[in-house]
């Protein structure tokens, strides 16, 4: 009934998680004491963890798997300045499933965002346009209308696959939507001003799937950010930001010399933009925007 990934190692990673999603929350609160507490614990755990689970050159004693790979990722759980071999290692077993999936309840919710965060936004779109079993587009060719408990809740034949607890309305799988709000279109709340008062617009887009757009309804008021490769192989993006709220934009990817901010050349606009490696950022005021990156 579990999988195949080490047990303790799961739930030592979760239990790093916990505690410093715990302490960050003191801190918000403003309980000095328990943030210092709770920072400790994470300290802890981390260095018994790895410890435990890993090599000095950054390999894993366990059997490696993607959902390990992922939660090293994702909890920043690995040996300092190994971040890149723990990558390889997660892209190996992705290779190793045919560009596939092989994660489950723990894993699946970090995963595209894993890859995205760490350089290979390539591949979690990858795994996200993949429609054959095992992929999320393999449930809607099957005509699902909700998402599974299992990756094969309906066999190819329609009939529904002899395993056990075998929900046709479940939620973990879903949570590739997170993926598509925070990495795909961008959208992602800043822990230091909170309630949306400002965020940090970050889309990451793909050719492959041409356009995307989200909205969120936020307390601050409603936030939109979306993107549109055009067909001379330009790219447009659209932004909303909500009255008393910021956005701090970051395009990848991007030349100054080639983007346009509502139709003024960025460097020129009001919006503080600046190149930064292969990227531009700028911070967007309360309004609606237009860029356009030439091809």
């Amino acid at each position: 009934p579990f999988g195949a990934t080490s047990l303790p190692y799961t739930a030592t990673a979760f239990y790093y998680y916990s505690a410093s999603l715990t302490a960050k929350a003191a801190k918000a609160l403003g309980y000095g004491e328990d943030q210092q507490e709770y920072q400790g614990l994470c300290e802890t755990i981390k260095a018994a963890f790895l410890e435990e689970y890993f090599q000095a050159d950054g390999t894993l004693k366990i059997p490696v798997t993607q959902t390990a790979c992922v939660l090293s990722l994702f909890f920043g759980l690995y040996p300092e300045g190994k971040r890149d071999v723990v990558l390889e290692a997660l892209k190996e077993r992705i290779r190793a499933r045919g560009n596939h999936l092989d994660t489950g309840f723990c894993g699946t919710p970090f995963l595209c965002r894993a890859l995205s965060d760490n350089g290979a936004n390539d591949l979690a779109y990858a795994l996200f346009l993949n429609d054959d079993y095992p992929s999320w587009l393999y449930e809607v060719n099957m005509g699902a209308t909700t998402v599974w408990e299992r990756w094969n809740s309906i066999l190819p034949d329609g009939s529904i696959s002899g395993t056990g607890m075998n929900s046709l309305n479940h939620y973990a799988y879903g949570s590739i939507v997170e993926w598509m709000y925070r990495n795909m279109c961008g959208i992602n709340p800043t822990e230091e001003a909170p309630g949306f008062k400002r965020v940090r617009l970050a889309p990451e887009p793909d050719s492959r799937l041409g356009r995307a757009k989200a909205t969120v309804n936020s307390p601050a008021g409603l936030y939109e950010s979306g993107w549109q490769y055009e067909e001379d192989g330009s790219l447009t993006y659209t932004f909303a930001i909500p009255f008393d709220g910021e956005g701090a934009l970051v395009l990848p990817n991007a030349d100054l010399e080639q983007l346009t901010i509502n139709g003024v050349p960025a460097k020129a606009a009001d919006v503080a933009a600046q190149q930064d490696g292969t990227a531009v950022k700028a911070v967007l005021p309360a309004g609606r925007y237009v860029v356009r990156q030439a091809q």
